[in-house]
């Protein structure tokens, strides 16, 4: 993947005036003072910040140049720490890195810069509509533990909305992850796994399901082939899950009464006939993917920066890093790095 990025500049001076007072919203300011401001960055070392005093309310407060704000870090390096990071360097290497290019912070900022970014992100992960959406797990380290992430995403463009941390992983946490999304964005369709525990949800929720086929197939292949003999009958139940026939499901019900003497065989049609409906779904519905594809690229995207991190120290780490993976490989044109740090 290639990536454009933008790097914040930075400068000197003010070339702009506030708009209006930070405290009260008034537009009645007054030039108070002019003081210098020390800089970390790669090029600038010193910047003037002016001093504001509202008419209104009398309080002041400082208006920064261009690429410049009440921390000691610039936007530049602000941003270069967090891109560093994500691009896979540890939080000391950011440090080492940006000493070299006579902007030196303590590992400790680097983290605090990531924490702050991944934290701006997320708030802009689940703005707009969405009319299909999947939803799919992963396990990462948090604290030395094994922790559950859910991935929320768009279905239709691969856009991700929403990363949580999951307490429990049955029917009661699912329906609590899930549903605050399906009220907010409008879903009206949900593309999982085969996963049992979507079942209630969706049923309670009032949404339909798509079962991504690409699961569906794997296992029904894998259980076939650990079922000796009977091959007419597994030979349909290929056919039924290859072509998916709108009749399938009354073709399964004949089937089980045929394969009883087969328990293996007659637990897989009976597993397939409860979720005939469900995969199906993107033949009633347009633009219902057959699979959950878009979900688990999502996850892949942030999987690569895991297995090197090999854990996250807290659970705000661990979602800022996903949200910062989640933006810098989202495919977009252009990178601001200004978004980091704004």
């Amino acid at each position: 993947m290639r990536l454009r990025l933008l790097v914040p500049q930075v400068n000197t001076q003010t070339i702009d005036r506030p708009q209006a007072c930070r405290w009260c919203g008034s537009p009645l300011l007054q030039r108070h003072q002019t003081v210098p401001k020390a800089l970390i960055d790669t090029q600038v070392r010193q910047t003037q910040a002016v001093r504001y005093r509202c008419t209104a309310c009398g309080r002041t407060f400082r208006h920064y140049p261009e690429g410049v704000s009440r921390y000691r870090q610039s936007q530049r390096v602000m941003g270069l720490a967090v891109l560093f990071w994500t691009l896979g360097l540890s939080e000391w290497a950011t440090s080492h890195v940006l000493h070299a290019l006579e902007a030196g912070i303590h590992r400790s900022s680097v983290h605090r810069d990531r924490l702050r970014a991944g934290a701006l992100l997320q708030k802009r992960l689940t703005a707009g509509q969405v009319r299909v959406m999947g939803a799919d797990e992963t396990v990462m380290r948090i604290r030395g533990r094994a922790s559950l992430l859910g991935f929320v995403t768009d279905a239709e463009s691969g856009k991700t909305m929403g990363v949580d941390l999951l307490v429990a992983a049955d029917g009661r946490a699912f329906r609590k992850w899930l549903e605050p999304y399906v009220e907010r964005l409008g879903v009206e369709v949900l593309v999982s796994d085969d996963l049992n525990t979507y079942k209630p949800v969706v049923e309670a929720l009032g949404i339909e399901q798509q079962i991504c086929l690409a699961h569906v197939r794997k296992w029904v292949a894998s259980r076939l082939k650990e079922t000796g003999g009977w091959e007419k009958e597994k030979a349909v139940i290929r056919h039924l899950v290859r072509e998916l026939p709108p009749w399938g499901g009354r073709v399964l019900l004949s089937l089980e009464r045929r394969v009883r003497r087969s328990p293996p065989l007659r637990r897989l049609v009976v597993d397939l006939s409860q979720r005939w409906l469900a995969l199906l779904c993107h033949r009633r519905r347009r633009g219902v993917p057959d699979t959950n594809n878009c979900t688990e690229r999502a996850i892949g995207k942030s999987k690569v920066r895991f297995k090197t991190v090999r854990g996250f120290g807290s659970v705000a780490g661990a979602l800022a890093g996903v949200a910062l993976t989640q933006w810098l490989y989202s495919g977009a044109a252009l990178h601001d790095l200004a978004e980091l740090v704004a």
